[in-house]
């Protein structure tokens, strides 16, 4: 059914890009890797490069192997599975635009990426629901059926409409963003939390709320509007009282009968990293700095129990790892301690050379044990590594 529906596309559309098996075969996506850029063939055999030029190689082949052209969408695994519809679902499309902001502010490279914020914010519209009074963005591509709005997804999409919005200084996305945010609060429940999903009330997740907090943080920052702040601080009690573990990390839900999921995630944890970060930044109160030094120990201690090469390795998440990675990277600026930024670095170095497949995508296992993992790469994992690598670039270009 999908390769039907994508060869109607192709049809109607023209080619796309990433797609037909004439376009990128095998061995045409093995040449196109091997691209002259300034005069000299770059990536040959991927030693020796800045994180400029390895953010640009994935974010090229992203482009290259994923991008439906014609609708500004992607795809959601190449190549393509059984299974998949013609399009990607929100969530990895969020990591796009989550890439393709961080591209925008490399050093001596950003202003290269900026028309593409405008591209993904026109795919972005294909999900908005904009026959809903809640308004809100579907987990799928309204005009194809749309879906389930998911309240983290609008979380994640929001706090990058305003991070477009801190490029571009566009009042529509900032304007935007608080409407992604009053779908969110929709969500909150009666007894403290936002569930996970719209009309679904089984469960309220640190997913959904952690985000929320930051979401709320930040429009406080760009606004100074109190009601953004008093928001902030109540998700952030619900969520200390209800899914904080002992050890530090952060369990994944409650149900509706008080019942605690107690399975931990890298970028649970990573969010409410962030979380202090910002409330600290913003109060002044040392209780959110202990807090946010402790998180991050124990998330070290908690998640990088498998060794190699003298490498500590995070699991194979590598969006959820790049989550944690911005909570370094957040509280970095406070305390200037980068033992936690450079084991990741570590990790994403070890990828970049070991846990590539043919197509030269590299695998969730960024140990490489597993040797590029599945024949086939989740959209939501590439856009991870792409902009992994521009927040190190970034980082190093303004921290050393």
């Amino acid at each position: 059914m999908l390769c039907l529906y994508i060869i109607l596309v192709i049809f109607i559309t023209g080619p796309t890009v990433g797609y037909s098996s004439d376009t990128v075969s095998e061995k045409g996506a093995t040449d196109k890797l091997k691209k002259e850029t300034g005069g000299k063939r770059i990536l040959e055999n991927f030693e020796g490069y800045t994180y400029t030029e390895k953010a640009e190689f994935m974010y090229d082949k992203v482009f290259e192997l994923y991008y439906i052209e014609g609708f500004d969408l992607f795809l959601e695994n190449y190549p393509c599975q059984p299974d998949d519809r013609g399009f990607s679902y929100l969530w990895p499309f969020s990591g796009v635009f989550s890439a393709v902001n961080a591209m925008s502010r490399l050093p001596e490279k950003g202003e290269n990426y900026r028309s593409d914020i405008d591209r993904v914010l026109r795919g972005l519209e294909r999900y908005w629901d904009k026959y809903s009074k809640a308004g809100g963005y579907d987990c799928y591509v309204v005009e194809f059926g749309g879906g389930q709005k998911f309240y983290d997804d609008n979380t994640w999409i929001g706090l990058e409409v305003i991070r477009a919005y801190e490029v571009k200084k566009d009042i529509r996305l900032l304007n935007k963003a608080k409407q992604v945010f009053n779908f969110v609060i929709s969500g909150w429940s009666e007894k403290g939390g936002i569930y996970w999903r719209e009309h679904d009330f089984k469960t309220r997740n640190t997913c959904s709320n952690g985000p929320a907090i930051v979401f709320a943080l930040k429009l406080y920052q760009i606004t100074g509007e109190q009601d953004y702040l008093d928001w902030g601080l109540k998700i952030y009690k619900w969520v200390n009282s209800n899914l904080y573990s002992p050890g530090g990390a952060y369990w994944d839900s409650i149900s509706s009968e008080g019942k605690i999921d107690k399975r931990t995630y890298t970028y649970n944890t990573g969010i409410m990293l962030h979380a202090n970060v910002l409330l600290y930044q913003i109060t002044k109160d040392e209780k959110y700095l202990n807090e946010a030094e402790k998180i991050t120990q124990a998330s070290l201690e908690h998640f990088a129990v498998r060794e190699k090469d003298g490498i500590r390795f995070f699991p194979d998440t590598p969006w959820f790892n790049n989550i944690l990675f911005k909570g370094y990277l957040a509280l970095y600026e406070i305390n200037k301690d980068s033992t936690y930024i450079e084991i990741m670095i570590k990790n994403v170095d070890y990828a970049w050379m070991h846990a590539r497949d043919k197509y030269d995508l590299i695998g969730p296992d960024w140990s490489g044990e597993t040797k590029g993992g599945t024949d086939y790469k989740w959209l939501l994992d590439q856009a991870a590594m792409v902009e992994l690598y521009a927040l190190i670039s970034i980082w190093k270009n303004q921290n050393q």
